[in-house]
């Protein structure tokens, strides 16, 4: 018993008898009849009670009848999903995010769902080394994150740079210049680092400019995600220092945030994909929807 035999055997039923059934299939009438027969035998039951003048379904030919209406609607189900996904209106779209790009990712998930509101979106947090590791496994399909040094297996779109910004507890925040702090300051301070991720050159660097000022940081907690060093330094427990995150002042509850004096190095977040993994449609128009700058 297949799909197609199970799609003449409605059709006949619906329309009461085989030549009828046959005109609407546009096939002639002896086919359809040697389609019902073969049925009937492959299921040792009779299906159709024929008379002279009318026909009636049997019981066996009931119980068919509604597999058949119901298989045949969950085909169409299936049918009109697969183009869907096709077409990219349906289906998942995976991405990574960092948390020092978390909020450039909200804005572009509100433009994305107004345009697609069926796709479902599933997002995985995680730092620079997992998220990578992820990608490479196939297990996202981008990541929002800081961009890394060894990226030749990715197509990349840049996002703005951003400057590195010191965070300070609102507590201490008198006792350091209003605008502007300096490393001198920061050393004279517990700080929380920002801890090394692999293929990123943010904390060799700010250790390096430490050094170049012949400073030595009191380095009291090491951690590698931005959001815990953020809520380390809401506690009062030291300075950090991270990337700028605009849009997002719901964060800094306790901390005063500030630029750092005479050091210009910028981060720059990036949207990265596999070179050679061919992608899904909503997945494609997601990628598309972001207006890199490289």
């Amino acid at each position: 018993m297949d799909i197609r035999q199970i799609q003449y055997y409605k059709t006949i039923v619906d329309q009461g008898s085989i030549s009828k059934a046959a005109k609407v299939l546009h096939m002639a009438q002896p086919p359809l009849s040697q389609v019902l027969k073969k049925l009937e035998t492959d299921l040792g039951s009779t299906l159709i009670h024929r008379y002279r003048e009318k026909w009636e379904l049997t019981e066996t030919g009931i119980i068919l009848y509604k597999y058949a209406t119901q298989m045949l609607m969950e085909m169409q189900v299936v049918e009109e999903q697969i183009q869907e996904i096709e077409r990219g209106d349906a289906g998942t779209v995976r991405i990574g995010v960092s948390s020092s790009c978390s909020n450039l990712l909200l804005d572009y998930i509100s433009l994305y769902r107004k345009e697609f509101p069926y796709v479902k979106v599933s997002i995985l947090n995680g730092n620079t080394e997992e998220l990578l590791k992820r990608l490479d496994q196939r297990e996202i399909d981008m990541a929002f994150l800081l961009r890394p040094m060894n990226n030749e297996q990715y197509k990349i779109k840049s996002l703005n740079k951003r400057s590195c910004v010191a965070i300070i507890p609102s507590e201490w925040a008198d006792q350091l210049s209003p605008d502007r702090t300096t490393f001198e300051e920061i050393a004279s301070f517990p700080f929380i680092l920002l801890g090394a991720l692999e293929g990123l050159t943010f904390t060799e660097n700010i250790l390096k400019s430490f050094e170049e000022r012949n400073l030595t940081p009191n380095i009291i907690i090491e951690c590698k995600d931005v959001m815990m060093a953020i809520q380390l330094v809401s506690k009062g427990l030291g300075i950090s220092m991270i990337p700028q995150m605009d849009n997002a002042p719901q964060l800094f509850e306790n901390i005063e945030v500030r630029a750092i004096q005479s050091y210009e190095y910028q981060m720059e977040p990036v949207i990265l994909r596999l070179k050679e993994k061919q992608m899904s449609k909503a997945s494609w128009h997601f990628w598309e929807m972001i207006d890199g700058k490289s």
